[in-house]
C-alpha cells in the first residue's frame, strides 16, 4: 500500500450504504474524514479492526488551512506509506517548501525552509480516505453524525445516530451505528453530543470540560486564482500586523492558499473578512515589492471562517472510556509554524496505536476500553503537549510588534543564527515513534 500517487480530486465514492453499516457491529467507528480521521482509520483497518469512517461531507472538499506539510507531517505520511516507495520524495506529489518570508512593519526576512511541502486540503484529504479504504476501511460520505450514545452500565457498545444528506427531491433518513469504540476526529467545531443512559457514573471533573482561550483568534481562508499575484512554488509568505497574521503560499496546481489567524475585535468591528486580511497584509508589507495580492483582491476573496483557533477538550469521553477525540478536536493552537497537519497525523496515529491490542487476537484486536484511554492520555501529553505549548508561545509573542519587528531584524543582519533558530520554533523533526 503507498501514499505515492493516491492523491486525487476525484470523487471519493461510498464503499457500503447506510443501511448495510447500521447491519453491521463495528469495531471502531472513526468520525471526521480529515487527517487525523483517515490517517486513524488506515492504522486500525491496517491492524485488523473492522472500521467504518463516516463524514458529513464528501471527498475531495476545500478547508481553510495552510497547506503546508510540516517536517514532521511528511515523516508521519512515510509511516503511512508502510515502508514502498521513496522515501526521499514527498507523499501526493506535494510542492517542495524551500522557504518562508516573514513581513512586519514594511521589512522582511526569507530563511530556507528545506524537508517540507504543499499541497491542497482536496488532494491530500481525498488521498488519505482512498488510502484507508484500500487498507480495509469502509467509508461512508454526506453521513451527518448528531449525537452519540454511550450506552447503559455495563454496555460494551456505544451507538451513533447518523442523518444523511439526501439528493435532491429524496427522503432524509436516519440511522443508528454500533461500535465498541468510537473515535471523535470532528475537528474544531467537535459538534457531535454526546448522550449516557447512565447519568450517575459521568463524573464532572475539570479534565470533561472544553476550555477555549480568553484571548483567542479566529481563522480565515480562501484560494485565489493563479495571477493573482507573482508568488513562485515552493515559498511561503508570512505577514504579521497587529491584528494577526496571513500566510500565502502557492498550491500544487497553481491556485494561491490563503490562510489567516485574526483577532474578534477586528472582526468585531463590522469589517467584512477579506478586507481585514488585505489591511493585516498591507500593514506587514508596506511598500515593499513581495508578491502578495493586491489588497483589492484578498479584499474580493470569498473567505471562509473557522471556530476560535486555540482550545482544548477531554481526550476520553464516556464513563467507559470507549469515545476518544483526535486531531483538531482533541486540542488546537493558532497555526502560525505551520505544523496542524502534523499534528493531526501524529494525533490519528497515536489514538490507533492505543485502540490496538499489543498481540492481535482474532476475535478482537482492540485493547480494552480503559486501558486505551490511559496509554491514549499519556501517549498524547507527552508528545503533542509540550508541542502544542511551544507553538502557543510563539502565537503569543507574535501579540508583541516590538518582538517581531527585533526577530525580522535579526533574521536579516544574521541568517546563520536564523537557521539554526527556526527548526526549534517550527518544531522540525518527529512528533515521537511509531508501531
Amino acid at each position: 500500500m503507498t501514499l505515492r500517487g493516491a492523491g486525487t480530486s476525484a470523487p471519493v465514492a461510498a464503499t457500503i450504504t447506510a443501511a448495510d453499516a447500521a447491519r453491521t457491529r463495528w469495531q471502531v467507528l472513526v468520525i471526521g474524514g480529515g487527517p487525523a480521521g483517515a490517517a486513524a482509520a488506515l492504522r486500525l483497518a491496517a491492524g485488523g479492526a473492522r472500521v467504518l469512517l463516516v463524514d458529513r461531507g464528501g471527498m475531495p472538499r476545500w478547508k481553510v488551512c495552510g497547506c503546508c506539510l510540516s517536517v514532521a507531517a511528511v515523516q508521519e505520511l512515510h509511516l503511512l506509506d508502510c515502508g514502498v516507495g521513496d522515501d526521499s520524495a514527498l507523499p501526493f506529489d506535494a510542492v517542495p517548501l524551500e522557504s518562508v518570508c516573514v513581513a512586519h512593519g514594511g521589512r522582511s526576512a526569507v530563511l530556507p525552509l528545506p524537508g517540507g511541502g504543499v499541497v491542497s486540503r482536496e488532494v491530500l484529504d481525498a488521498g488519505l480516505v482512498a488510502a484507508a479504504i484500500a487498507a480495509g476501511c469502509h467509508w461512508l460520505p454526506q453521513a451527518h453524525v448528531a449525537s452519540i450514545d454511550d450506552g447503559a452500565a455495563g454496555s460494551q457498545q456505544v451507538t451513533a445516530t447518523l442523518t444523511m444528506r439526501p439528493p435532491a427531491d429524496a427522503i432524509m433518513t436516519s440511522h443508528v451505528i454500533t461500535a465498541d469504540r468510537i473515535v471523535l476526529a470532528t475537528g474544531l467545531a467537535d459538534h457531535v453530543r454526546i448522550a449516557t443512559l447512565d447519568p450517575a457514573s459521568v463524573s464532572h471533573t475539570p479534565e470533561d470540560a472544553r476550555r477555549i482561550a480568553a484571548d483567542n483568534r479566529i481563522g480565515l481562508g480562501a484560494t485565489l486564482p493563479a495571477d493573482a499575484a507573482d508568488l513562485p512554488f515552493g515559498e511561503l509568505v508570512m505577514a504579521v500586523g497587529r491584528d494577526g497574521y496571513c500566510g500565502v503560499v502557492r498550491l500544487e496546481d497553481g491556485r494561491l492558499d490563503i490562510a489567516a489567524a485574526v483577532s474578534r475585535e477586528s472582526l468585531g468591528r463590522g469589517a467584512d473578512p477579506g478586507r481585514v486580511v488585505a489591511a493585516i497584509v498591507a500593514e506587514a508589507v508596506g511598500r515593499s515589492s513581495l508578491p502578495m495580492p493586491t489588497t483589492a483582491a484578498l479584499s474580493a476573496a470569498a473567505f471562509r471562517a473557522t471556530p476560535p483557533l486555540t482550545r482544548s477538550a477531554p481526550l476520553v469521553s464516556g464513563p467507559r472510556g470507549q469515545i476518544l477525540r483526535c486531531g483538531d478536536a482533541a486540542g488546537y493552537v493558532e497555526p502560525f509554524t505551520g505544523e496542524g497537519i502534523g499534528w493531526a497525523l501524529a494525533s490519528g496515529r497515536l489514538v490507533a496505536e492505543a485502540l490496538l491490542a499489543d498481540q492481535l487476537d482474532v476475535g478482537d484486536p482492540l485493547r480494552p476500553a480503559a486501558a486505551a484511554a490511559t496509554q491514549y492520555r499519556a501517549a498524547h501529553h507527552r508528545r503533542i503537549a509540550a508541542v502544542h505549548a511551544r507553538c502557543r508561545r510563539v502565537a503569543l509573542a507574535l501579540r508583541r510588534p516590538g518582538v517581531v519587528m527585533a526577530a525580522v531584524q535579526a533574521a536579516r543582519v544574521a541568517p546563520w543564527a536564523a537557521r539554526r533558530f527556526v527548526p526549534a520554533v517550527i518544531g522540525a523533526g518527529s512528533l515521537g515513534g511509531h508501531r
